[in-house]
C-alpha cells in the first residue's frame, strides 16, 4: 500500500481496533497497529505528561453522592486532558429487562428514561464539562446503556428514540460515543478505548477471579469497571519475562448495597482510576479507594 500523507493522518487519528478496521479493512489489526508506530511523529523525552480521569459504573440515579462530590472536587484539581465515563454510567431503570422479565411491574412505578437521561445531564455531564471544558471527552456504554439496544431489537420502532447517545446528543455536547458492544464481520466484540499502552472496556466477567480472566482474554494490559470492586492481575509470557501485561478492575461509584441485592455481602468497592501517561505510551494508572466520601491524592484531602 502507498502511503499518502492524508493515509498516514487517517491512520494515526484511529484510537481503537474498531476504527482501524473499518478505515483499513485491507490490514491486519496487527499490522494497522505496526504502521501507527511506524508513522507516528517521535516525540522527545521529558514531553508533557497526558493526564485521565476514568469514572466507572455511577449507575446514576443510584450513584452515590458523597463519592461523586469527592470526584467533583478532584477534576479541577488534576487538571484532566480527557475524561472517560467507563460503562454503566446510567442505570436505565425504566427499561430494566430482567425486572420486566419478572413481571414486577411496580418496579417501573414513577421511572421514566426521559427523566432519567435529563437528570444525568444535569447532574453528571453538566458538571464534568464545567469543570474541565477543554478535556476529552468519552462516553463508554456498558450493559445497562445496552438495555436501549436491546429494547429497539425487541421493538425496532423505538430505534432513536431510547438510545442514551442519540437521546441526549452525546456528539453535540462533545462526547465521543463507544457502543458497549459492536457488530464486527457478523460477530459481536466488546467496545474498547485506547489511552496510551492502555485499553479500556467496560468488562464482561464477574468470577472471583475476574482480573485473571481478562488478562487470558486480551493480549495487552486492560482496566475495566463492571465488577465494581477493584482487583489486580498480571501476566508474564515465561519466553520473555519483560513482555507482559496486566487487568485492572477499578471499583464503582455507584450505592454499595441496592435493593436487588437483598443485603447480601459484596466486594464492590468506591474508586475511581486517575491516569498519568508518558509521551512513549507509559502509563501509571492509580486507583484511589473513597470512604465515607473522602479520599487523599498527592497528599490533598478530598470530600467532605
Amino acid at each position: 500500500m502507498n502511503w499518502t500523507k492524508k493515509d498516514k493522518a487517517r491512520l494515526l487519528k484511529c484510537e481503537t481496533d474498531e476504527e482501524l478496521k473499518k478505515s483499513f479493512p485491507a490490514l491486519t489489526l496487527e499490522s494497522a497497529r505496526r504502521m501507527q508506530r511506524l508513522f507516528r511523529p517521535k516525540r522527545k523525552a521529558g514531553g508533557r505528561i497526558h493526564r485521565a480521569i476514568i469514572l466507572p459504573d455511577i449507575h446514576y440515579p443510584l450513584h452515590d453522592e458523597p463519592s461523586w462530590n469527592a470526584v467533583l472536587e478532584f477534576v479541577p484539581f488534576f487538571k484532566p486532558d480527557e475524561i472517560v465515563l467507563l460503562g454503566d454510567a446510567l442505570e436505565m431503570q425504566a427499561i430494566d429487562h430482567w425486572k420486566e422479565e419478572k413481571g414486577n411491574r411496580r418496579a417501573f412505578e414513577n421511572k421514566r428514561l426521559k427523566k432519567e437521561y435529563e437528570g444525568f445531564i444535569q447532574d453528571i455531564l453538566e458538571p464534568l464539562e464545567k469543570l474541565a471544558p477543554k478535556a476529552k471527552k468519552v462516553y463508554m456504554g456498558g450493559n445497562h446503556e445496552d438495555w436501549a439496544s436491546q429494547l429497539v431489537d425487541r421493538q425496532p420502532q423505538m430505534e432513536g428514540f431510547v438510545e442514551p447517545e442519540i437521546v441526549m446528543h452525546l456528539a453535540d455536547r462533545g462526547w465521543q460515543w463507544i457502543p458497549y458492544l459492536i457488530k464486527q464481520s457478523g460477530r459481536l466484540i466488546p467496545g474498547t478505548y485506547k489511552i496510551g499502552k492502555l485499553t479500556f472496556t467496560h468488562g464482561q466477567y464477574t468470577n472471583k477471579y475476574h482480573a485473571a480472566k481478562m488478562s487470558d482474554c486480551y493480549d495487552r494490559s486492560v482496566a475495566y469497571g463492571h465488577t465494581h470492586d477493584v482487583q489486580l492481575y498480571t501476566k508474564v509470557h515465561a519466553e520473555d519475562p519483560n513482555d507482559f501485561h496486566s487487568a485492572q478492575s477499578i471499583g464503582c461509584l455507584c450505592n454499595l448495597s441496592p435493593g436487588y441485592l437483598w443485603g447480601r455481602p459484596n466486594r464492590w468497592v468506591h474508586s475511581f482510576g486517575a491516569m498519568y501517561v508518558q509521551p512513549d505510551g507509559k502509563y501509571n494508572l492509580y486507583v484511589p479507594i473513597i470512604i465515607d466520601g473522602k479520599f487523599v491524592f498527592e497528599g490533598k484531602p478530598f470530600g467532605n
